[in-house]
């Protein structure tokens, strides 16, 4: 398996900028899995996932790793062709995970909408503020945070390492039970 991949072909780059594709190819990294270990582990059903396997393997992203014989036909198992691939800049769409962001919207809206009351508009001296005043129910709500800080370039550094820290910390305690929750931070300059 080679190290790092460079990606030449634009219909090869669009693999890494569709979530589900993206989580196929990616999973195959560290095991060789069979379609069904596959199907299972990135919760994709078995018709479309034989769909995504033959197109990666035209494009040259995964190989059949080896057939395992059985009554009928063999068991294939499949792994990536290298541990990373590499898109170039001017192969990355605008806006590659466009997908993700309205669905992260549209979840923020329906959570959002089922568990606040209502927001208390103010003026602390420094800034207009926006708080929400949630429901007093306990159950799992979404959140989002907007600030808007000033800070230098080594704390916007740090701050970024952090949450990059913070998101790493929790993605390694995720496990299969549980509630599926999508993520997303950032940090930009204005």
């Amino acid at each position: 398996m080679r190290e790092t991949v460079r990606i030449v072909d634009p219909r090869t780059a669009a693999v890494f900028s569709a979530p589900r594709q993206r989580k196929i190819v990616l999973s195959l990294v560290d095991d060789e899995r069979s379609l069904s270990q596959l199907a299972r582990l990135t919760e994709t059903p078995l018709n479309l996932l034989h769909h995504h396997i033959r197109k990666f393997l035209q494009l040259g992203l995964v190989r059949i790793s080896r057939a395992e014989a059985r009554a009928g036909a063999p068991i294939k198992y499949y792994r990536a062709t290298a541990r990373a691939f590499f898109v170039p800049a001017e192969l990355i769409p605008a806006q590659p995970d466009a997908a993700l962001t309205s669905q992260l919207r549209d979840l923020l809206a329906r959570s959002l909408a089922r568990t606040i009351r209502g927001a208390v508009y103010t003026h602390d001296g420094r800034g207009p503020r926006m708080h929400l005043v949630r429901d007093a129910a306990p159950r799992l709500a979404a959140t989002e945070l907007w600030l808007e800080l000033r800070l230098s370039e080594t704390d916007a550094a740090t701050l970024a390492a952090e949450l990059r820290a913070l998101l790493h910390r929790f993605e390694e305690r995720s496990g299969k039970t549980g509630r599926r929750c999508l993520i997303h931070a950032a940090i930009a300059p204005l």
